[in-house]
């Protein structure tokens, strides 16, 4: 059964030309979200747009490159004029690289992906704030185990996703006076590029695990749409996964009656 609650709230997406992203995209569309799909440029969501237009969906796209720190603000401006509002925002986008150990890691490599991972998404809060108090929305940053494990050779990715759980936080902190809720989300090992990308590393533990192990982007996707809910705002401020149990049954009974199959 579907909710007519989610009806014309509007989500915008970074990272959603492929893996998790894209699949959140896919699975708020169908249950009734307005979503603006955001990849590092123009075209990068189109196929996956223009299907689900076919099926009747209210979706765009608008790219907002994260390593362009200077036109973020009005890339940003552009996804939110095209429904004229945001309910959410989703962190999502993210890169790996630089794999190094600590006294390996250069620092054009790593200024890189703390813009990526951590200055941009934090700037996108800034810039979406407004809009979200305005329909005391919420922000959801997808997060990893790994900001708060250190991990071989994740000196970079570690280090900024931690960064990032941090700003979840003060973001929560500082949104309860304007009613704006953010969770963070540890998805689990999934099965996308990124995964690919630590396999061929063979750096560390994770990279030993085999693909057919890996969990669907289609199970993180479908748990972001239980923590966008009311149902979740409780966690607002922390970070939340589906290895916990009762997270897990909470999002199973809640899913049974408000997921689109």
């Amino acid at each position: 059964m579907l909710t007519n609650s989610n009806r014309n709230r509007v989500v915008l997406i970074t990272g959603a030309r492929t893996g998790i992203g894209r699949e959140i995209g896919v699975v708020f569309a169908r249950n009734g979200y307005r979503v603006v799909f955001s990849g590092r440029s123009i075209g990068d969501c189109s196929t996956t747009v223009k299907k689900l237009v076919a099926e009747g969906c209210q979706v765009s796209e608008v790219p907002i490159d994260l390593s362009d720190i200077a036109n973020l603000e009005a890339n940003v401006n552009r996804a939110i004029e095209v429904w004229g509002g945001l309910d959410i925002l989703i962190n999502n986008a993210a890169i790996i690289d630089p794999i190094a150990r600590l006294k390996q890691i250069r620092a054009p490599e790593l200024e890189n992906s703390t813009i990526i991972n951590f200055v941009a998404p934090t700037m996108l809060i800034k810039y979406c704030w407004d809009h979200l108090k305005t329909k005391k929305g919420k922000v959801l940053n997808v997060l990893s185990g790994a900001a708060i494990n250190a991990i071989e050779g994740w000196t970079a990715y570690c280090s900024t996703k931690a960064a990032l759980h941090m700003i979840n936080q003060q973001t929560h902190v500082e949104g309860k006076s304007d009613y704006i809720k953010s969770i963070g989300i540890s998805p689990g090992m999934v099965d996308t590029k990124m995964q690919g990308q630590i396999r061929q590393s063979g750096v560390n533990q994770v990279s030993k695990v085999k693909k057919e192990d890996l969990i669907a982007c289609e199970v993180p996707a479908k748990f972001t749409l239980w923590c966008a809910s009311e149902e979740a705002n409780e966690f607002s401020g922390r970070m939340i996964s589906l290895s916990d149990p009762d997270i897990h049954k909470r999002y199973i009974d809640w899913s049974e009656n408000n997921i689109r199959k």
